[in-house]
């Protein structure tokens, strides 16, 4: 394990701050211009992920032969990274599109994917989302790149998409041939990081459960026969929900059996065999930096852990500039060199 220095301003010294401010609308505008120019030269496709499964994302082609502040002359594409969001987010979040951004800029492409039922595909799929769904997201990455026939194929995620990422890269990273992944405050021990979401009177609990509800209700309206709406209603708390929701629509009959199918303790990423950064910070109020001593780590993992950034901020000044992006623009260059 590695302690990477990042110390972001004094005032930004708090994990609950950079957590907030990372997704908040004053971020939203002191980035909104680079957000519109990877809007405006984005294509969105539909991945037919396998006969039953539809997922949609956005790509975006880097520019080649230009001048790339802090990486100097890149005179060539650098390769395709697929990003993956947290929960509850989407191919638009702030920290996607800004990402984005940062990885054109060094001379990536990018393809930016939806999670099942998360941004504008409800309607895509009758069965809802379920974190054991690795899969279709290994499926959908296979079509991606026959659709980009990248040169270097990468794969990162934030929150849960980084936790989907490390899973992906143990189970199919050499099928899929990914040059490397980087997951950012990837959930380790979920049962534990759920444990912490319901805490009553959280700030953290108010926003996924009113995010899962109204979630799970739009699905209604695309599929009804679903029937779950009466039990909807009597939920008032993300415990309520998983227990409707974990035996009737996943694979597994209770919570203790889901989280562990998506846990990353142990030797879950034993078979990890191609190169891996797990980025976290000590004051994430979400993701508890203890639970990496739980973590068995492979020889292709490398671990870093920062003392600042709560869960996916890593904000490095008052512009709100994103370090972890840097941190991953500069790992896959770094790969590239091997």
């Amino acid at each position: 394990m590695h302690t990477t220095p990042f110390k972001p301003p004094v005032l930004l010294r708090n994990g609950h701050l950079q957590s907030v401010l990372n997704g908040s609308r004053l971020r939203n505008k002191l980035v909104r211009e680079r957000i519109q120019l990877v809007k405006n030269t984005e294509s969105i496709h539909l991945i037919d992920c396998d006969q039953d499964t539809r997922l949609i994302g956005a790509l975006n082609r880097a520019p080649n032969n230009r001048p790339i502040k802090n990486f100097g002359t890149q005179p060539m594409n650098r390769g395709l990274v697929v990003l993956l969001h947290g929960w509850e987010g989407s191919f638009e979040s702030i920290y996607m599109m800004t990402a984005t951004s940062a990885l054109l800029n060094a001379g990536f492409d990018v393809f930016r994917l939806n999670l099942r039922d998360h941004g504008p595909t409800l309607h895509l799929n009758k069965e809802l989302f379920n974190a054991t769904l690795t899969q279709e997201i290994t499926n959908a990455i296979s079509v991606i790149k026959n659709l980009c026939s990248p040169t270097a194929c990468f794969l990162a995620g934030y929150s849960l998409g980084g936790n989907f990422a490390l899973r992906i890269a143990a189970d199919s990273g050499t099928e899929l041939d990914l040059t490397a992944t980087m997951g950012i405050c990837s959930p380790i021990n979920p049962a534990r990081t759920m444990a912490i979401l319901e805490k009553p009177r959280s700030i953290y609990h108010t926003y996924f459960f009113n995010k899962w509800r109204a979630s799970l209700q739009s699905k209604l309206a695309y599929f009804p026969d679903l029937n779950y709406g009466a039990l909807l209603k009597q939920c008032k708390n993300l415990a309520d929900i998983n227990r409707f929701f974990i035996p009737g629509h996943t694979p597994c009959s209770n919570p203790e059996e889901y989280f562990g199918a998506y846990s990353l303790t142990s030797d879950r990423l034993a078979e990890l065999r191609v190169p891996a950064l797990l980025l976290t910070s000590r004051d994430d109020p979400i993701i508890p930096a203890v639970d990496l001593a739980a973590i068995k780590i492979p020889p292709p993992l490398q671990v870093e852990l920062v003392d600042y950034g709560g869960h996916c901020g890593f904000l490095e000044n008052y512009r709100l500039e994103s370090w972890a992006e840097q941190r991953m623009v500069s790992y896959f260059l770094g790969q590239l060199t091997q």
